[in-house]
């Protein structure tokens, strides 16, 4: 019969979060069809389908116009680039080719505009908003490599509005103005692919802020852990299991062991977590956290040694 207090052996309070995931890691939550509506995706394709065709018209026209609207699409491009794998649960710098589209991104020159050109500062604001969506995505990414997940804790953007810069872009368009129509649909693709960002935030949002996460009173060892509840559990699901310690978060693989029935007022069942490929790192600041604990609750036990009075 199993025991579930095999694995377990120090009891301590901590902020925790668990997030429910497939057998390829994969939140249960997190559907493609929740980030994008279908019909989102496909007008994506559709603008992507125009651009291409629009650009190449314009580099028909002027080779220099053209040159600047066709970076701007790359930047646009690269963004939805990372937004596709991270809707995936996968991390984009694990990919050949990430520092290579990195470094082209890089290059990236921000345009510049006669102070009479109508649409040239709609040019340089959507550069912008380019900019930081970019340099987010790349930090969000950096905090993944650095804690094993995705961490989404930026302040959002507001949409891009093209009004701020211009107020007739959609007429210039329908008027059959080229340059304007470009412009048209790059509002509309950042503004598709900013939504998709939203949802991830939206999604990870308890992932990512461990100062909304419960506080969990558990029984830990670098095996696992147990602890008193009511919810239901099932026995062998996987999870993901956030940690706050000693204000580190540490993240593991968890499966569920067991779920016993207990004689508990408030909390009927105990369930047995084991931790599945802890790394060395983390087991090692598992055990310290313990150790340390358990020394500083026995230093509390120890009585003060009784120091007689001078002039007693």
């Amino acid at each position: 019969m199993f025991s579930s207090r095999r694995y377990f052996r120090y009891d301590v309070v901590l902020p925790m979060h668990m997030e429910f995931v497939d057998q390829y890691g994969k939140q249960l939550g997190l559907a493609r069809s929740q980030l994008i509506s279908r019909e989102n995706e496909e007008r994506l394709q559709a603008i992507n389908v125009s651009l291409q065709d629009y650009l190449q018209q314009l580099n028909e026209v002027s080779v220099a116009a053209s040159h600047v609207f066709s970076a701007l699409n790359r930047r646009l491009d690269f963004m939805w680039w990372m937004l596709d794998f991270m809707m995936e649960s996968d991390d984009p710098t694990e990919q050949y080719d990430y520092l290579l589209r990195k470094k082209k991104d890089g290059e990236s020159i921000r345009p510049t505009h006669k102070k009479t050109s109508e649409i040239g500062p709609l040019i340089v604001g959507l550069y912008d908003a380019l900019e930081d969506y970019v340099v987010e995505l790349n930090a969000i990414m950096k905090t993944g490599l650095e804690e094993g997940a995705f961490s989404y804790q930026g302040l959002s953007q507001a949409r891009f509005d093209d009004k701020q810069y211009i107020a007739n872009l959609n007429e210039l368009a329908k008027s059959g103005v080229l340059p304007a129509k470009i412009l048209q649909l790059m509002v509309e693709k950042i503004n598709l692919q900013a939504g998709v960002l939203e949802q991830l935030k939206a999604a990870y949002r308890k992932t990512s802020s461990s100062e909304d996460w419960k506080h969990y009173q558990i029984n830990l060892s670098p095996k696992g852990f147990s602890f008193l509840t009511n919810d239901a559990f099932e026995i062998f699901s996987n999870m993901d299991v956030y940690m706050e310690i000693n204000e580190d978060t540490i993240i593991c693989r968890g499966k569920v062991l067991s779920q016993e029935l207990v004689e508990s007022e408030l909390l009927d069942t105990r369930v047995s977590i084991e931790f599945d490929l802890l790394t060395g790192e983390q087991e090692q600041k598992i055990t310290r956290f313990i150790q340390h604990n358990e020394l500083k609750e026995s230093m509390q036990q120890v009585p003060e040694p009784y120091v007689p009075l001078l002039n007693a």
